[in-house]
């Protein structure tokens, strides 16, 4: 957990029938008695007054895809909330239609700050829950009107964090210094948000995100999303002096920012035990379909992760054509190792699995990621950061990867793992040729993948390439068969690889 302190529709299984998809499409099955359940109960630790960090995730930018129907982006915490902590998310759009901000436990969200950039035409904003119900996952980002192809979110998770201080602010402007706005809070101690997307249809978008230097605030980057240029900043401000939220880029370009402050005291609490910190959804894509410029990315790629766990996981999955990541090297000097071997088929669909055992965190963690060739490709990278782990994570016995081709049309059964003991936390993924993923069996796993209404069958995509990710913790060393739900019915995946991969808790 991260301590701030005063220096300065449901998931998995019910997901498919409300939301559509599509680049390959799978499910997989698995025994419930080896499973937790989303209501399991952990253990949850009071942390005094001062605001927490409980989780985080960062998506991807839907980029050139436009929307239909209810107008949605549907998207998942790491893990089920706590009761009693509070909900920031914030977007970016594009246009001005009207958003509206929605979960899966029926929590009141209110929009604090949504700013319009008329001369560019993209918006962003910031919505707020508080005294959340437990057990809240999914997350739905809705709009009166077609927002257009440029929509992407964030949303995190605190506790002691109890109400909006004052009106929310946005800007926009251009160079490599973002500022949201000036605010004045009503006492000392409020926790800052800050969002800032910037423009660009080149893959990378930035070179850079740094948190912020301002005088009486420490600054924390939330994610720094280079492929897409959206990050997200947090701290906690002493003083009641005016402060205009501001946060570096290391590429000079148009942006729009906006920022909220937050009342603290004494609400929620912070799971204890193995759990997901950090999840960024990374966008790495070739095509225009799937987001990119038509050119290929750089074999040499330059990535940033927030984090403050000690272990680090990057499930790697894409294709058209296959490409393959030989090493990840970061500015900690962490060591990231391969578990288990690729797994590709048809010289296309491509899963890799990656991991940094009894790893240095840190918010400015900067990564370098050299594939194979330059021969691009559409690829997803979900990067999980993961507090509680074991010091030697890894549950070699338990790591599987495997490849099929289905005919008949129905949920994807790919493999099945065998943890060597309870609480281990299973990280699985599935690349196919067609279809969207939906869901994720057995009950009590968690799907992972985002969707949007509108996106196309099959795909390609820039949001999750319509596959499948997802990852389960464990109750007990009964095998745990995994399966895929895919959200249209009468379409085979046809060829798929995938990939499973477990690791232990501290003891």
């Amino acid at each position: 957990m991260e301590i701030l302190g005063y220096n300065g529709c449901n998931d998995s299984t019910q997901r498919g029938a409300c939301y559509g998809g599509g680049h390959g499409n799978g499910s997989v099955t698995a025994s419930l008695s080896g499973v937790v359940s989303s209501s399991a109960s952990l253990t949850v630790t009071a942390s005094g007054s001062a605001p927490a960090l409980v989780q985080h995730v960062s998506s991807s930018n839907t980029r050139n895809n436009g929307f239909s129907g209810s107008f949605c982006y549907h998207f998942q915490l790491p893990n089920p909330t706590t009761g009693g902590n509070a909900i920031v998310v914030g977007f970016t759009f594009n246009g001005n239609p009207t958003p509206t901000v929605t979960d899966d436990k029926g929590n009141f969200y209110t929009i604090e700050a949504n700013h319009f950039d008329s001369a560019d035409q993209q918006s962003i904003g910031i919505a707020a829950a508080f005294n959340v119900a437990a057990g809240a996952r999914t997350i739905n980002l809705c709009f009166n009107a077609d927002p257009g192809g440029f929509v992407q979110p964030m949303a995190t998770e605190f506790s002691n964090v109890i109400r909006v201080d004052g009106t929310g602010v946005g800007s926009n402007n251009s160079g490599t210094s973002a500022s949201a706005g000036s605010m004045t809070p009503s006492q000392t101690g409020d926790l800052v948000y800050q969002v800032v997307s910037s423009f660009s249809a080149m893959n990378p978008n930035q070179s850079s995100f740094a948190a912020g230097s301002q005088t009486n605030i420490n600054w924390s980057l939330l994610s720094a999303d280079l492929m897409d240029g959206f990050a997200g900043q947090f701290g906690v401000y002493n003083s009641t002096a005016a402060i205009n939220p501001t946060i570096a880029m290391g590429t000079n370009q148009k942006w729009v920012s906006a920022a909220i402050l937050l009342k603290t005291g004494a609400a929620g609490g912070v799971p204890s035990g193995m759990r997901i910190v950090h999840l960024m959804h990374e966008n790495i894509p070739t095509h225009t379909g799937a987001g990119g410029s038509g050119n290929n990315f750089p074999q040499v790629l330059p990535l940033q992760l927030a984090c403050s766990g000690n272990l680090l996981v990057a499930m790697i999955g894409g294709g058209n054509p296959s490409n393959l990541v030989n090493r990840i090297t970061d500015t900690k000097a962490n060591t990231w190792t391969q578990a288990g071997t690729p797994q590709v088929i048809a010289g296309n669909d491509t899963v890799q699995a990656f991991f940094a055992a009894n790893a240095t965190s840190g918010p400015d963690l900067a990564l370098t990621l050299n594939w194979s060739g330059n021969n691009g490709g559409d690829f997803t990278i979900f990067f999980y950061d993961v507090t509680g782990a074991a010091s030697s994570p890894l549950d070699s016995n338990s790591v599987i990867g495997t490849t099929g081709t289905q005919t008949t049309a129905t949920n994807l059964t790919a493999f099945t793992v065998t943890a060597a003991g309870a609480n281990e936390l299973i990280f699985a993924q599935t690349i196919w040729d067609a279809n969207t993923g939906s869901g994720m069996l057995p009950a009590g796993s968690f799907f992972d993948t985002n969707t949007f209404d509108g996106e196309s069958q099959s795909g390609p995509e820039p949001v999750d390439e319509n596959n499948a990710w997802g990852h389960i913790l464990t109750t007990n060393v009964a095998p745990i068969t995994i399966t895929w739900q895919v959200m249209f019915n009468g379409l085979p995946v046809g060829n798929w690889a995938g990939n499973a991969v477990a690791f232990k808790v501290a003891p």
